[in-house]
């Protein structure tokens, strides 16, 4: 930069000056915090577990999501499978065949709430009966971990909330980005002022598959006399037989959230986690439409929503129609954080002038302007630094999923409270009924607190 230049390509090169140690940055693994699965498989999970730490877990639903969960449970040191309950004949057979030996299984939930044996238990149920088996396990005295998103309606939230103090139980929601190492940096730099005041949270990601979309292939099998429909239905409308509403339930309202309930709410848990939120935002508008999957859903294929929190603003973008990566950055004063492809980046910005802004001015009273200023502002030889900058990514096998599983058995053999707790997992599902009622009412969104309601 010349003694004299303000342009803003030299104000631009000055800039780069303090961002490009990042992209010339090593990359920094990070290490699991103390009690993480992975630090603790390398070392005491070697040895077997002694019949006396062995958590006994039973499962209430065994689909795509619950499917995965119990795989990744009984391969956890401690953990066992002792029983499983799904409505549809398959997935009972699906649960042992996982399991690899002979365990009940049963179309009632209640008869594992009653088992003795059952320490704890997993539900991976559409949103509509989350409530209802959350709030039976805590009253028969079993932890539980629910998928997100925690409820169904708002009031339910709170009914989950009451029924886990009330018995002293672990209510543990399954968002696993609570238990993200990369997420946890996030925390910490945010914490530490790494990028200053933040003002503003941009989110967003794409899908462009059917499977993506939620239209998953119906069993070849599925009948009323394969699957519970009557008793799956619940609370929910009465409506005949429907083999794509079961397989695909994402896509209509009397069952789930659509995308602010699928995929809101893993960017929303990220969000409140790192930024340390523990209320619902304060309002939020959402825009989206229709567009692509024409196929009966009731719920929305694009959805934007732009959220009002107490320190700064979140915009969220999710559309089912053209794939991109996800990211979510949190801009601020001195600098931007972004996680990308599960990898955490800081780029530093000064946040001051690279060079004396004098626009429009006469050429001697600038010249004069700008030599005061680099008098006063250039560096002296030898006083400049390195600019604080990295890329930070999980080791390698890191899998959150099983990081966040283990951290509810944890909780189950230790009593120590959850990483994501039903306070944590009501405001971030309270979030995505707001991004709902602002986009089918076509309004603002507004939390009343002492209320505990959704306005206009």
């Amino acid at each position: 930069m010349s003694k004299h230049g303000i342009s803003r390509r030299d104000f631009m090169r000055g800039a780069a000056r303090a961002t490009g140690a990042t992209l010339a940055a090593k990359t920094i693994l990070l290490e699991p915090g103390p009690g993480g699965c992975l630090s603790w498989a390398m070392g005491a999970a070697a040895k077997p577990v002694p019949p006396s730490d062995t958590i006994r877990m039973g499962i209430i639903g065994v689909g795509m999501q619950g499917s995965g969960l119990l795989n990744t449970s009984i391969h956890l040191p401690g953990v066992e499978c002792v029983a499983a309950c799904d409505l549809y004949d398959g997935r009972q057979t699906l649960a042992k065949q996982i399991v690899e030996k002979e365990i009940p299984t049963t179309r009632r939930y209640k008869e594992l709430l009653d088992n003795k044996e059952i320490d704890c238990m997993i539900a991976a149920v559409p949103d509509h009966w989350h409530k209802q088996i959350v709030v039976d396990a805590c009253n028969a005295g079993k932890d539980v971990y629910c998928e997100k998103p925690m409820t169904h309606h708002v009031s339910e939230g709170f009914e989950i909330i009451a029924a886990a103090e009330k018995n002293n139980r672990i209510v543990q929601i399954g968002s696993q980005r609570r238990s993200s190492v990369v997420y946890a940096k996030a925390k910490e730099l945010l914490d530490q002022g790494a990028v200053g005041d933040v003002c503003l949270v941009e989110a967003h990601m794409g899908r462009n598959d059917p499977c993506g979309a939620w239209q998953y292939t119906v069993p070849p099998d599925l009948s009323p006399e394969t699957v519970d429909w009557e008793t799956w239905l619940g609370d929910a409308p009465k409506h005949a037989f429907d083999p794509l509403r079961w397989t695909r339930w994402r896509c209509w309202q009397d069952y789930g959230e659509g995308i602010p309930g699928d995929l809101f709410v893993h960017i929303l848990t990220g969000i409140h986690y790192i930024a340390g939120i523990t209320a619902p935002p304060q309002r939020a508008y959402s825009m989206g439409g229709l567009f692509r999957w024409k196929d009966g859903r009731d719920v929305p294929d694009v959805m934007t929503t732009v959220y009002d929190y107490s320190n700064f603003r979140a915009t969220l973008r999710v559309t089912l129609n053209s794939e991109t990566e996800e990211v979510t950055r949190f801009l601020g004063t001195k600098g931007i954080l972004e996680i990308r492809n599960e990898a955490l980046s800081l780029y530093p910005q000064g946040g001051v002038d690279y060079g004396p802004c004098a626009p429009g001015w006469p050429r001697k009273m600038k010249t004069e302007y700008a030599e005061k200023w680099h008098d006063e502002h250039d560096p002296k030889p030898g006083t400049e630094s390195a600019v604080a900058a990295a890329r930070y990514a999980a080791p390698p096998d890191y899998n959150q999923d099983r990081e966040h599983l283990w951290n509810y058995f944890q909780s189950a053999r230790t009593r120590r409270p959850s990483v994501e707790d039903a306070h944590f997992g009501n405001n971030t599902a309270i979030a995505c009924h707001m991004a709902n009622y602002s986009y089918f009412k076509k309004t603002a969104a507004v939390w009343n607190a002492g209320a505990k309601r959704i306005e206009s």
